[in-house]
């Protein structure tokens, strides 16, 4: 009841932008599901934009038409949402949608990045990602990623962001893509 409070006063304002942080947070599946649908039909009934911040891939599939994943404050890859889910090209990305629990996964372990985050005080040297990366290599350790384009309307910090997409065989969807 709290969020959709907030939702109201919000809209009271007749804001061109909505940013919701962690809209469901502490919510359960079905009370998140609600929010989130409500926040698509606002968006469309006033033709508002929407940011959404949240940790949580899974809650976004269906609202968001772009998605920009950071890490350590830093963006590390933006691309079209379904393109996102289909075929990362982040090995962050990836172990973020891995992580998301699934149906068809139910009684298997479910998968985690390993590691810790850095202290935004004291931020690896060049990529922030590369101490919990399966992928790192010596210039990860020494050269800051720039967001290379990845294909128009798509880019990854990643020096390795080509062969982070070709893990998958073509044609074959992500695990953690919405069905």
């Amino acid at each position: 009841m709290r969020q959709r409070i907030m939702i109201a006063m919000a809209l009271a304002l007749e804001p061109d932008l909505i940013i919701a942080d962690e809209p469901t947070t502490a919510l359960d599946v079905t009370v998140q599901a609600q929010v989130m649908d409500l926040l698509a039909e606002l968006q469309r009934e006033f033709n508002m934009g929407l940011i959404l911040i949240t940790h949580d891939l899974g809650v976004v599939a269906d609202v968001a038409d772009r998605i920009a994943v950071m890490y350590a404050g830093r963006i590390v890859e933006t691309a079209p949402v379904r393109e996102l889910y289909a075929a990362p090209a982040h090995p962050y990305t990836r172990g973020l949608l891995d992580s998301v629990p699934r149906l068809d996964r139910k009684g298997r372990q479910l998968h985690a990045i390993k590691g810790l985050p850095p202290s935004l005080t004291d931020i690896p040297p060049g990529c922030p990602f590369n101490p919990r990366c399966p992928r790192a290599r010596d210039v990860c350790r020494t050269d800051r990623p720039p967001l290379f384009p990845v294909a128009p309307g798509r880019a990854s910090a990643c020096h390795f962001w080509k062969e982070t997409l070709d893990d998958l065989p073509a044609g074959a969807p992500n695990e953690g893509a919405p069905g």
